[in-house]
């Protein structure tokens, strides 16, 4: 099986989009954290390699921490253009993946707005500028 960081952001976020809406709380934060997972991925994976992206597993701490800051040593024009903790003051920075174990009613609808939200902002700080300088495809 192939690794399709874009796609699955892409898919996730859709799909965290549905379930918001559908009052789905737990399952909306679940699949926007992989979101957020998914779209980190898609940088290490163009500027590294899908290995190096796939080494952090579900490790949005390290994927936002030490993934993001060896690109900005490997790479430093891409300073700018790099999220920077941008999962913090959400319910992102908890728990994740390990969330979908958890009870439902974990997070409230105030609190699954605001991540599906981030998980949408950090995709499109990442994603359509890379499909834009050529580096990936639609």
């Amino acid at each position: 099986m192939v690794d399709d960081f874009q796609q699955a952001a892409s898919r996730h976020l859709s799909d965290a989009q549905c379930l918001l809406d559908k009052q789905r709380w737990d399952n909306a934060v679940y699949l926007a954290g992989y979101v957020v997972e998914c779209s980190f991925k898609v940088l290490v994976s163009v500027y590294i390699d899908s290995a190096s992206a796939k080494k952090y597993g579900h490790d949005l701490a390290e994927l936002q921490g030490k993934a993001m800051e060896r690109l900005r040593f490997m790479y430093p024009a891409l300073d700018m253009q790099l999220p920077a903790n941008r999962t913090m003051g959400t319910v992102l920075e908890q728990f994740h993946p390990e969330r979908r174990y958890a009870k439902s009613g974990l997070w409230s609808e105030l609190e699954t707005k605001q991540a599906v939200q981030r998980a949408e902002e950090i995709y499109l700080e990442i994603v359509p500028g890379l499909i834009l300088d050529g580096r990936i495809s639609i």
